[in-house]
């Protein structure tokens, strides 16, 4: 049976490997960045400076920037210059007062005049577009913008776009639900006017790269520096350098254009599937041996299932499916040490948490995951289900565990280790604990060295963690196994991000392992070299690494 699985394995992943190459081919022809540049702070730097708005523009141009935001007058504003507000906005305003502010920042009214300044200087508009509970009348409209600019929460009424044939810019961290063709969406990134101020010229130019290299950003928004950080001049030299880092990383600056249409057979889908629910009964065969039949009926029917939801709701069916395989090939792999020395095994583990990896690959396919108008789902639970699993397979029997008589300090331990927990599980995803200042410079300096960073739970964690149980004695080596795992669910994790490039991911596994393994190594040495100074001391003999 254990042959006959991994056969299934085998041809489903060559499936799934069928899906990456046409995700591939998609991905890579896609190398153009367009530079939006925010109107707003043009106006405000050109009243602080004395510089014509004119003179800006033409500099922009010049700099090979060829379309500006234009954003309407807020709300607040409105209020602030003792404006009328509309009796409708008002109807849609709170009565308490506290809760008035996140209304003060929605668009009430674009200028007409705005668009006019910039067609003027011979350049393109593109409208800055948000859910609001009231009617924005659409001038932009007139402008006939190539390139809308849609941020906000809840959903955007595609009504208010009708007419319009605009591609559709969607502002990363502040995407609002539009019901719209994928291969009509690009992605964008900016750095609001607050961290303008506090960021460093090279802490800027990283993010804005990493964002077009690591997360298929294809649209930058850029602010101007006001006159007391360095002004004009000093937005000029940062465009410039911007240019040259994006054309040394191979993109090239132009007009964004959204990615191919991408829709692959559910037919694929569904042999990857199998790969999948065959990954789970063997490992569920692994974990509960004396239950092998049952396991196997039940993986049987999850299929089925899975297929009737595949050809029902493709796309719960399909983050479902990825969800599995995040979960069970990680711990697979750990199950499937094969070779005789510690780097052969070790490369074993690899080779199958890769067969997750494409399967997840395999899965999440379709030009709405490349621009993440959909993502996958479970990020927490594919985080902490396979260290508790493989942790149930230290622990067994979990009855004899339970009667043993446990030291205080195993308590301490414990304690910490949860402590431990709570900040790994809090650190996943995007909006969890926030990055210390020094860990943040340690990946950029990372990122410099290599372009792309290997992520630290691999590199510091897991993969040393593997290395030390594939060398640790017997005995010791199990309770490493919760650490070790860690890598391998991470390595997977990677490619749950779909709108990262595959190259992408590809290089930082690599990095991850190559370098994770020489910690591992550098930590066995020195455990190594300290257990024999010890085992020399004369003296006191306080401690002793036995």
């Amino acid at each position: 049976m254990k042959k006959v699985l991994w056969i299934i394995i085998l041809v489903a992943a060559l499936a799934a490997l069928g899906t990456a190459a046409q995700r591939w081919l998609v991905e890579w022809p896609n190398r153009t960045v367009e530079l939006v540049y925010d109107l707003y702070g043009l106006q405000q730097l050109s009243a602080e400076s004395g510089v014509p708005l004119d003179q800006l523009f033409a500099d922009l141009k010049a700099a090979g920037v060829e379309t500006i935001a234009v954003q309407p007058e807020s709300l607040g504003e409105r209020m602030l210059a003792g404006g009328e507000v509309p009796p409708e906005v008002l109807g849609e305003l709170p009565q308490d007062l506290v809760e008035l502010g996140p209304f003060l920042t929605l668009p009430l009214a674009f200028d007409a005049q705005q668009f006019q300044l910039v067609r003027d200087a011979g350049l393109k508009a593109s409208p800055k577009l948000n859910t609001v509970p009231w009617e924005v009348e659409p001038l932009w409209r007139d402008a006939q913008p190539e390139l809308l600019i849609l941020s906000g929460q809840g959903t955007m009424d595609l009504d208010e776009l009708q007419g319009s044939e605009a591609v559709l810019a969607l502002v990363e961290f502040a995407v609002p639900r539009v019901e719209a063709e994928p291969d009509r969406v690009v992605r964008l990134h900016g750095i609001s006017a607050r961290e303008m101020r506090v960021l460093s010229d090279e802490r800027i130019l990283n993010r804005y790269v990493r964002a077009v290299r690591e997360r298929n950003i294809r649209v930058l928004y850029v602010r101007p520096f006001m006159e007391e950080d360095g002004g004009w001049q000093r937005s000029l030299q940062l465009l410039a350098a911007l240019g040259q880092r994006l054309q040394a990383a191979g993109f090239e600056l132009g007009t964004a254009q959204p990615f191919a249409a991408w829709r692959p057979s559910l037919l694929l889908t569904a042999l990857a599937a199998a790969g999948i629910w065959a990954g789970a009964v063997l490992y569920g065969q692994l974990l509960l041996p004396g239950l092998r039949g049952l396991v196997l009926g039940g993986g049987v029917l999850a299929y089925l299932a899975s297929l009737v939801l595949l050809f029902r709701e493709p796309l719960l069916a399909k983050q479902g499916l990825a969800l599995v395989a995040a979960v069970v090939f990680p711990c697979l792999a750990l199950e499937c040490q094969w070779g005789k020395g510690h780097l052969a095994r070790a490369h074993s583990v690899l080779m199958v948490s890769l067969l997750g990896a494409l399967f997840v690959v395999g899965t999440l396919s379709g030009t709405e995951f490349l621009v993440k108008m959909e993502e996958f789902r479970g990020v927490k639970l594919m985080h902490v289900l396979p260290i508790a699993l493989v942790a149930f397979t230290v622990v067994r029997p979990v009855g004899e565990f339970l009667r043993r008589e446990v030291p205080v300090r195993w308590l301490v331990a414990a304690g910490f280790v949860g402590l431990l927990g709570i900040v790994y599980v809090l650190r996943t995803g995007n909006f969890g604990l926030p990055v210390l200042e020094v860990e943040v410079r340690a990946r950029e300096a990372l990122e410099n060295l290599l372009r792309v960073r290997p992520r630290t739970k691999e590199l510091f964690l897991g993969h040393p963690a593997l290395y030390l149980a594939l060398r640790a004695p017997g005995s010791q080596r199990s309770w490493l196994l919760p650490l070790a795992v860690i890598g391998q669910l991470s390595l997977v994790n990677t490619f749950t991000h779909t709108h990262t490039f595959l190259g992408v991911s590809l290089l930082r596994t690599l990095y991850g392992w190559i370098f994770g393994l020489l910690v591992g190594w550098l930590l066995w040495r020195l455990y190594h070299w300290g257990k024999g100074w010890l085992r020399r001391d004369s003296g006191f003999g306080v401690l002793r690494v036995r």
